[in-house]
């Protein structure tokens, strides 16, 4: 059951940061760099419950906006509500390891950067759209095809199957439990 424990996030997040920083800048251009961290939270909100999704993106929102050392919290504030978002849709949609991850994972890019466009424009940052938006659609194709990437080669599996082999793998070794 490690997929569920906090400490596997953070560690899932700091390696996601380290890609997203040190790797990708030298295979994408200036301004292009995709959000990797938006992939795992995704990953993470959707085999989790509504609360604990939230949590899983406060804490990669978190860890992104230290690591930038820039607008503390805008980061937090999106990812927490698409990681609360897409952990209350999972109980609704259906289960695909490749089109279900990748599908959420565009239309949470495409929901991420306006929301953030219009929330700095609240707080004074002049971002023209066109600037702003440029990117999006390189951002959409990674995300796309890296988040189910990542759940593969992470092996998440649906919360009710790994409860169900955890539990029945516990009754196993009890001698007396049957």
């Amino acid at each position: 059951m490690w997929q569920f424990r906090i400490p596997s996030w953070i560690i899932l997040y700091l390696l996601a940061l380290l890609a997203q920083t040190a790797l990708l800048p030298q295979i994408f251009p200036a301004g292009y760099v995709p959000d990797l961290v938006l992939s795992v939270t995704i990953i993470i909100a959707l085999y989790e419950t509504p609360r604990r999704g939230l949590a899983a993106g406060l804490i990669g929102g978190l860890m992104q906006d230290v690591w930038a050392g820039r607008l503390w919290g805008l980061n937090a504030l999106t990812f927490a509500l698409v990681g609360f978002v897409v952990a209350s849709l999972e109980s609704r949609i259906v289960r695909d390891n490749i089109f279900v991850p990748g599908l959420l994972a565009g239309l949470a890019q495409l929901l991420v950067v306006p929301f953030q466009w219009v929330i700095l424009r609240m707080f004074g940052f002049a971002f023209s759209w066109h600037s702003f938006t440029h990117p999006l659609p390189v951002w959409l194709l990674f995300s796309m095809l890296i988040t189910p990437a990542i759940g593969g080669l992470l092996g998440f599996r649906p919360r009710h199957e790994v409860d169900r082999r955890y539990s029945r793998g516990r009754h196993r070794s009890l001698p007396y439990h049957r």
